[in-house]
């Protein structure tokens, strides 16, 4: 088999469905890819949901699967583990994989077979088509979107999101896959610094596409700041987890932290004088909240 395609959800009855369908009517062979879907503790109608589904389409290679340990990565891991694909491709369970997504996977995979790590472009898709009125370039990864151009590219300062993200099976359980020990956030980042760090090539694939489905209540200051912490969190997590130079690689993030903070204050007069100060103030809240989250537990937890 060529490709298994791993949604790990969390009560997302009203989205689940929607994600598995764009995966059954992609252009391509459905006997060289596998869809697993990995439910991880829902509480709503969400197993429900997935359960009908593999009923009503016994055509195609639907697994289900359960994992109850608290953390992202567990569900990302036994994804993983159940996998009987060469290539493992992760969506959330709130995205909408385009028609050629496997097809595309297939092509690149063939472009660049020594290569082990990409991932793909996620355009978002509002609850009413609208998008919010403080965003802006600087921070759309508030929210996973990732559009950084359509040409290949080799990602040397960023990184995919764990929205759109693919990796080739056998690699991914060299370096251990997820690491188990970050809870909250960040555990993408840290298997593609992993990579980067064994001297793998991250590369970025334009036409692997997904669109993010945002409800509304993301559209807020709000929840700006909730995520922003929880992405501050996340990066001190990932670093607590590292064996070597944890000092030195937080206070070299908290660095990073205060100077994009300095330069969110320059944008937000520059919005200012555009007349989209909301804009602006949405880009310092998210800075000065991850930046909270990051100090929160202090660089020895």
């Amino acid at each position: 088999m060529f490709l298994s395609v791993i949604i790990c959800t969390y009560n997302r009855d009203k989205h689940i469905h929607r994600a598995l369908e764009s995966l059954v009517r992609q252009d391509y062979n459905r006997t060289a890819f596998e869809i697993i879907v990995v439910n991880h503790n829902s509480t709503d109608r969400t197993e429900e949901i997935i359960t009908r589904f593999k009923h009503e389409h016994p055509e195609f290679q639907i697994r289900i699967g359960k994992e109850t340990r608290q953390g992202l990565s567990y569900a990302r891991n036994k994804g993983l583990e159940m996998a009987k694909g060469q290539y493992v491709a992760y969506i959330d369970d709130d995205a909408i994989a385009r028609e050629d997504f496997v097809k595309q996977i297939k092509k690149y995979t063939e472009q660049f077979p020594n290569d082990v790590a990409f991932g793909g472009k996620v355009l978002p898709r509002y609850e009413k088509g609208k998008e919010p009125a403080w965003m802006s370039p600087y921070i759309e990864r508030i929210i996973s979107i990732v559009d950084l151009g359509d040409e290949v590219r080799v990602l040397k300062k960023t990184y995919p999101v764990g929205c759109n993200m693919f990796f080739k099976k056998t690699a991914l359980e060299k370096i251990g896959g997820f690491n188990t020990e970050i809870k909250l956030r960040s555990d993408d980042k840290y298997v593609f610094l992993k990579f980067r760090e064994t001297g793998q090539r991250i590369l970025y694939l334009p036409e692997v596409v997904v669109w993010h489905f945002i409800d509304d209540f993301r559209n807020s200051l709000a929840y700006v700041k909730k995520i922003s912490r929880l992405n501050g969190v996340g990066e001190q997590n990932r670093i607590r987890t590292l064996k070597h130079h944890r000092r030195k690689a937080y206070f070299l993030l908290l660095f990073d932290y205060l100077w994009k903070l300095a330069a969110s204050v320059v944008l937000w007069l520059i919005y200012a004088l555009k007349g989209q100060p909301i804009k602006g103030k949405a880009l310092f809240l998210s800075i000065w909240n991850a930046l909270k989250g990051f100090v929160s537990t202090g660089a020895d937890n």
